[in-house]
């Protein structure tokens, strides 16, 4: 596995190749994309897979460029865009995504049916849109990772609790796993500890169903009732120590797991607020090497 630098999620707009020059500059083995940036940017992708090579880094992730929750009309537009962000990826060589599936039904789900039907219909949704994208992308040889939001507030409280939780994905998605061999799930370091769940429930599929990591830690001040923690006040990993980032790599490591680990403290994290991207980068850096399981990543 690999520490792999994404900018978006420290709050940073930088061009794709500021970005991989910063992550080199910074010791990062990897980097995250944005595909619909660097598909504006008209940037040949050979060129960006050169780069990396010269630099010695990895083609990381990158996040699911489809509005898949909502409008039918507006899931069908970004369906059709996503085999030529795919094909680009696939050039990169960054062969996964992912995407978070809903905490809870959406908010206007309440106007007919019954608790069960309105939960059936948003398993429904998810079945259906998911196992589009993932056959678009399998064409691609992209593998796309699920993500279960774990942060109670992250919720609207409007629509019904649907996904809250790792142990939850199988009950209510489970027919999920049949639409495609490169589905998988994205473990979130962060959203395990706020919604109670031990480390070994991201092992749950085995570590090859595992297609992206994300770690974060709680800032000090964070409140000790889990169901307080708010989605976006997060520390770098191993900051506070709340969160053991130290021991999910460690058993990342053992079991094998080979691809990238997103530092994702967001961008109103306090310890990197107001310094320029070259520090952060390294504040970063310097957080991922002191929970990784080796001497640097």
């Amino acid at each position: 596995m690999f520490s792999s630098f994404n900018a978006r999620a420290l709050g940073l707009t930088l061009s794709t190749l500021e970005t991989i020059e910063l992550a080199s500059a910074a010791g990062f083995g990897g980097v995250d994309f944005l595909m619909r940036e660097l598909r504006a940017e008209q940037v040949d992708p050979r060129a960006v897979r050169t780069r990396l090579e010269d630099l010695g880094l990895k083609a990381g992730a990158w996040s699911l460029p489809v509005d898949w929750r909502g409008d039918a009309a507006r899931f069908a537009e970004d369906l059709e865009q996503l085999s030529r962000y795919a094909e680009a990826a696939s050039v990169l060589g960054a062969s996964r995504t992912g995407t978070w599936v809903m905490p809870e039904t959406l908010a206007n789900a309440g106007l007919d049916g019954d608790r069960a039907s309105i939960l059936a219909s948003t398993a429904e949704l998810h079945i259906e849109r998911l196992g589009a994208i993932a056959r678009v992308l399998a064409n691609h040889g992209v593998r796309l990772g699920l993500e279960v939001i774990g942060v109670e507030s992250f919720r609207s409280g409007r629509g019904i609790p649907f996904v809250t939780r790792l142990a939850e994905l199988d009950l209510e998605l489970g027919a999920i796993w049949q639409e495609s061999t490169n589905l998988g799930i994205l473990v979130d370091g962060f959203h395990l500890y706020a919604a109670n769940e031990e480390i070994e429930a991201g092992f749950r599929w085995g570590v090859d169903r595992i297609v992206w990591v994300h770690v974060a830690d709680l800032p000090a001040s964070s409140p000790s009732d889990r169901s307080a923690i708010q989605d976006h006040d997060r520390g770098l990993p191993g900051e506070n120590g709340a969160i053991d980032t130290a021991q999910l790599l460690k058993k990342l490591a053992e079991a094998g797991y080979s691809g990238p680990v997103t530092a994702e403290p967001g961008a109103k994290c306090r310890s990197i607020a107001g310094r320029s991207a070259k520090e952060i980068a390294r504040l970063v850096a310097s957080a991922m090497n002191s929970v990784w399981p080796q001497p640097t990543p």
